[in-house]
């Protein structure tokens, strides 16, 4: 006699556990890839400093483009604070008394230098005469 509709069956059920399914077998070793020429390693780092220079190079002249130029100026404070006080009052020192014959074209390419300096192409004319003066060892005349 059956109760609850249940199976006959006299005591315990054995339930077996699931069936573990197989592991799939191991994938076959791949033959290791040729090593690169000696050339190659050296060759992509050249490219990816040049792409990375050229890159840069291109950000400095949109931030350029952006906020204007760079502009750089040099202050000498260490030279300026001790001429200052021995001077006794404001302004530039005089310039040292002339040795030198070429002298008065050095003296014009540093007041070039002094006003435009952010601009040192406009000086390149003020160089050349100094440097003819110093090779030739004379004063060359400049009219303008």
């Amino acid at each position: 006699m059956a109760r609850g509709g249940r199976g006959s069956g006299g005591g315990r059920r054995s339930y077996s556990a699931p069936r573990a399914s197989r592991a799939p077998p191991p994938a076959p070793r791949q033959a290791a890839a040729p090593a690169p020429a000696a050339g190659g390693g050296i060759l992509s780092t050249i490219a990816d400093g040049w792409l990375w220079g050229t890159g840069m190079s291109m950000a400095n002249r949109a931030m350029d483009a952006v906020f204007g130029p760079r502009k750089f100026e040099i202050e000498h404070t260490a030279a300026g604070a001790a001429a200052a006080p021995a001077m006794g009052g404001g302004g530039a020192p005089p310039p040292p008394p002339s040795n030198s014959p070429c002298d008065v074209h050095a003296q014009a390419f540093q007041d070039c230098i002094n006003d435009n300096g952010s601009d040192i192409s406009r000086c390149q004319f003020y160089v050349n005469v100094l440097n003819d003066c110093r090779r030739n060892g004379q004063v060359a005349v400049v009219q303008a």
